[in-house]
């Protein structure tokens, strides 16, 4: 092998603390770092009683919840945003707790950028590393929901004034510490916790054929493949399966962290182009697409894929299988599991149920050619690709 020019590097700036029942010792790294005043971004109490709990972690840790906001939106505005802004100006703030699923851990990562990087025109901030660090704004992240990949990334979404979503990718969206303890997890809504293990999975193998893969992310993402295959049915027979849940955040977390370094491809553009345009999760978006775009990238990535079944069926299944079969039988395998979880508890499985319209077409298809994640996805994708992907799953 030719190493001459070779090179990589590996990042996730988040500190990670996962455990049953980790909260409590967890937070206490807020008073460590000399910090008295926090501003809560949640979700409902009456929704999620996981809230309550940090609360009181918070303070226990001799930290004053300064100020609560509990506004959601499923991608969060520019005006939520200078609201929030300013609320934590007024009440003299100095970090920034988020409980809560998706929603909540997005908005909270975009508002740190916005404040550590004293940002006042979002229009400057649009793409990659744009915004660089003014101020230092700790910021913590517990989030409740299984999957979860997005918890510790350096992406996070915005909608501008006129309705049109984009991303920002800067180090200053990563937390500086994420918080995984699975008694805070809720896993009685089985749609969710479906929709969220699945995009860890599908993440997970995005990454893995990557142009930007290397062997440090794919040892990360094989591992996480398998904790999926060994847990996710487990968590939906018995939610109250704690080690279960566990396994299905690592999986999240090792998504999340290798995201930074080694991005997804066509699938999540896709997925993140369609909740733009539906207003549906990006989780569900995500197991709509993701067996139409693994087919697409098939021919360039045959090796990878059948190196990955093996991490999905196991030992015999692998062994009985011939070599020039794997890489086929992974994609029949993903789409099965998919299609059974997603069936079996109500959530659409084509995009006719997922709301998009004939006519909605032409603005997916635009948003998804936005996306970064189009530059590292295994194969060069055009628009006519794209169309081609939408259609067939109408």
């Amino acid at each position: 092998m030719n190493y001459k020019g070779f090179y990589y590097e590996f990042q996730n700036p988040a500190r990670v603390a996962a455990g049953v029942n980790c909260l409590s010792d967890s937070v206490s790294v807020l008073s460590g770092l000399g910090l008295h005043n926090a501003f809560f971004v949640c979700d409902d109490v009456e929704k999620n009683s996981a809230v309550d709990e940090v609360r009181k972690a918070i303070k226990s840790a001799k930290v004053k919840v300064g100020a609560m906001y509990v506004k959601e939106e499923k991608i969060v505005t520019l005006s939520t945003l200078r609201e929030m802004r300013d609320v934590y100006r007024v009440n003299n703030c100095d970090c920034i707790v988020a409980c809560g699923d998706y929603k909540i851990v997005n908005t909270a990562k975009i508002l740190r950028m916005l404040l550590a990087g004293q940002v006042v025109r979002f229009e400057d901030v649009k793409g990659i590393n744009v915004a660089k660090k003014k101020v230092n704004i700790p910021l913590v992240v517990v989030p409740t929901c299984v999957g979860m990949s997005k918890a510790v990334t350096t992406s996070a979404l915005v909608k501008d004034d006129e309705g049109s979503v984009f991303e920002c990718v800067s180090p200053l969206c990563a937390p500086d510490y994420c918080i995984i303890d699975p008694a805070l997890t809720s896993v009685f809504d089985a749609p969710t916790t479906i929709a969220g293990a699945l995009e860890s999975f599908a993440m997970n193998i995005e990454e893995f054929v990557s142009k930007q893969a290397i062997t440090l992310t794919k040892c990360m993402n094989l591992i996480a493949i398998r904790e999926i295959r060994d847990n996710v049915f487990k968590v939906v027979n018995d939610p109250m399966d704690v080690h279960a849940v566990l396994g299905l955040q690592k999986a999240g977390l090792l998504a999340g962290a290798c995201y930074s370094s080694a991005s997804a491809g066509v699938a999540h553009a896709i997925a993140s182009a369609l909740a733009a345009v539906t207003g549906e999760d990006y989780y569900i978006c995500m197991g709509v697409v993701f067996s139409a775009c693994m087919k697409y990238n098939l021919d360039v990535v045959e090796k990878d894929y059948a190196q990955a079944l093996y991490y999905i069926v196991g030992d015999d299944r692998y062994a009985s299988t011939p070599a020039e079969d794997r890489a086929r039988t992974l994609i029949e395998t993903s789409q099965k599991m998919i299609r059974e979880l997603f069936d079996e508890n109500g959530l659409p499985t084509s995009l006719s149920r997922l709301g998009l319209k004939e006519e909605d077409l032409d603005k997916a298809v635009e948003e998804t050619m936005k996306s970064y994640a189009l530059v590292t996805n295994p194969k060069n994708v055009t628009k006519e690709d794209v169309y081609a992907i939408l259609r067939s799953l109408m």
